[in-house]
This record gives structure tokens, C-alpha cells and sequence, in this order.
């Protein structure tokens, strides 16, 4: 019997240990994580779907507003326009893959500057990252455009300055738009 409460004691200690053990290593890897990552970007994933949050409820603020309905040209060419649904990458994949890109760059800028090529790479690199990052692609869903004659209702973006704003301004002096 006290052979068997030994062994039952001997099985239950180890257990805890490796329990214990694998809580460190959690504890050890969320540390780690918490020194390496900044709390701004681990907090902008929360920030990220509050502001989804907002934008479908600005969304049906518009669609209930009783807006008069008029008969664009251009809002044929708005409806019938591709909408792309891209997933969305978390900010600690984001962040890591822009790091890992810039490793890269770095890395290779090095070598061009022992090669004595680092001002052609720097440029044909810029040129690259230029072509790039012109957008051919349709927009995202829920994607408002620049110009307010392709948004529904030709609702403008914040911080567009609008004619009537402008003749305002230039009348009554800046201090009277809000």
C-alpha cells in the first residue's frame, strides 16, 4: 500500500513540475512579447475593431438620413463598380513582416555599399517601392473614394475643403467655419 501511495505522489509531482514548467514558458513567452512589441501596437487591434465599429454605424447614420435622391451620370459608373473584400492582417503580422522586409533591405544596401552600387540600389530600390505602392487594384468594401462624386449620396471625406467652406473663409475670415 505505501509502495503504491509513494508512486501515486512520485507521478503527482511530476505532473505539477511539468505543469509548472510549461506555465513558465508561457509566462516567459508573454514577456517576451510584451518587451518586444510596443503596448501602442498590441492595443491598436482593440482600437482596430472599435473603429470598424464606428464606421458601420456612421454607415447607417447615412442610409437613414433622408437624403433627396438625384440622377447622376456618374452614379451608374459607382454601382457598377468592382468592391474587393481583402482579409485583414493583425498588427503583430504586420509588424513583423515590414520588419522582416526592411532586414532584407538593409541587408542588401549593405552589400551594394561594399560593392561600391549603393546610390543605384537606393534609387532602383525607390523606384520599385513607387510602382509598387500605385494602387491598380479595386477598392475595399466600405472603401470611401477621394473624390465625393463617387461616394454614394457625394458624401465628401473629413478635411476636404469644400467650395462653400472656401467662399466662407475667404468672406467672413478662417475663425468662422468650424
Amino acid at each position: 500500500m505505501e509502495a503504491k501511495l509513494r508512486e501515486y505522489r512520485a507521478l503527482r509531482r511530476r505532473k505539477e513540475m511539468i505543469d509548472n514548467a510549461k506555465e513558465k514558458l508561457v509566462q516567459t513567452r508573454e514577456k517576451l512579447f510584451n518587451f518586444l512589441i510596443p503596448k501602442f501596437l498590441r492595443d491598436m487591434e482593440k482600437d482596430k475593431n472599435e473603429d470598424t465599429v464606428l464606421l458601420l454605424e456612421n454607415e447607417e447614420v447615412l442610409d437613414k438620413n433622408d437624403v433627396p435622391k438625384t440622377h447622376l451620370i456618374m452614379e451608374e459608373e459607382v454601382e457598377n463598380e468592382s468592391v474587393v473584400e481583402e482579409n485583414q492582417e493583425s498588427w503583430l503580422y504586420f509588424t513583423i513582416k515590414w520588419l522582416l522586409y526592411a532586414t532584407i533591405w538593409i541587408t542588401l544596401y549593405v552589400i551594394f555599399l561594399k560593392l561600391q552600387f549603393g546610390a543605384v540600389f537606393f534609387v532602383v530600390s525607390a523606384l520599385i517601392g513607387i510602382c509598387l505602392n500605385t494602387r491598380t487594384r479595386p477598392k475595399k468594401k466600405g472603401e470611401v473614394s477621394a473624390y465625393s462624386v463617387f461616394n454614394a449620396h457625394c458624401v465628401s471625406i473629413d478635411g476636404t475643403l469644400k467650395a462653400e467652406q472656401f467662399e466662407k473663409e475667404i468672406r467672413f475670415g478662417p475663425g468662422s467655419v468650424r
